[in-house]
């Protein structure tokens, strides 16, 4: 059989086109968390306001030795991450071995000795009007989700998942420190993720989710945040804006983000 013809060679300006094209395909970023968004909301949130970079009393971020002790260092990274380990094994409804998770958590993540911390903290969040509302629905712990929207997948783990009498409701463990001054930067910027979630979730369930909670825990107890209705769509909406974004105008890697920010 005779070899197929030789394509015609295209002209330098089509090259250059296809080049182009090729090119800026591969610069869109294919996979992007929930937690990646939030801090884009962040980043564009402190370029917006760059012009008042200089001045001191715009930093707001606390210094190391003025947090709490569950939140110092890495330690505040390690202790995070085993409330959540603990929180995605334990009874919800009785907390019925919270003693003996938190034991193999605090060891696990190598923060032997603030198991009392790790306790409070657990109790706090079982103690929530939501997550004991979750507690007799059914409801999925720890679930990762991931779904494509127009070029780009948006990803991520859901801390807890229940289906209520309305819709789902998406609950987000927060264990970082939240005073009266951070308190709302911190839910602006969590608004973004737990809106991730809920488009997410809803997305590859067909479901609505009608709420999506953060839940601030503190070893005296936890507060509630939750987004419904016009708020809730508002930060979907917001989503959408951010993820076009970051597929087209990549954001730099942000560093590794704690489990539990």
């Amino acid at each position: 059989m005779p070899a197929p013809p030789p394509s015609a060679a295209i002209g330098p300006d089509e090259w250059q086109v296809e080049y182009d094209r090729m090119h800026r395909n591969g610069d869109r970023r294919g996979f992007v968390s929930a937690t990646a968004l939030a801090h884009r909301l962040d980043t564009d949130e402190a370029a917006r306001a760059a012009e008042g970079a200089g001045d001191p009393g715009l930093a707001k971020q606390p210094r190391d030795l003025e947090l709490p002790p569950w939140n110092k260092g890495r330690y505040g990274t390690a202790i995070g991450r085993a409330v959540h380990g603990t929180l995605q094994t334990v009874d919800l409804a009785t907390g019925d071995g919270v003693e003996d998770t938190v034991a193999a958590q605090a060891a696990a993540e190598g923060v032997l000795g603030h198991e009392a911390t790790i306790e409070a903290l657990t109790r706090a969040a079982l103690a929530c009007p939501t997550v004991t509302r979750a507690a007799v629905r059914p409801h999925w712990r720890e679930t990762y989700v991931a779904v494509p929207f127009e070029g780009i997948t948006l990803e991520g783990y859901v801390d807890l998942v229940f289906r209520d009498d309305d819709g789902l409701v998406i609950v987000d463990y927060k264990t970082d420190a939240v005073d009266a001054d951070t308190h709302a930067q911190r839910v602006a910027q969590y608004r973004i993720q737990a809106a991730s979630y809920a488009l997410a979730v809803a997305e590859a369930t067909g479901e609505p989710v009608v709420r999506g909670v953060l839940c601030f825990l503190d070893p005296s107890g936890a507060s509630e945040v939750a987004f419904t209705g016009a708020d809730l769509e508002a930060a979907v909406a917001e989503v959408r804006r951010l993820l076009a974004a970051e597929r087209d105008d990549p954001s730099p890697l942000p560093a590794p983000v704690p489990s539990d920010a």
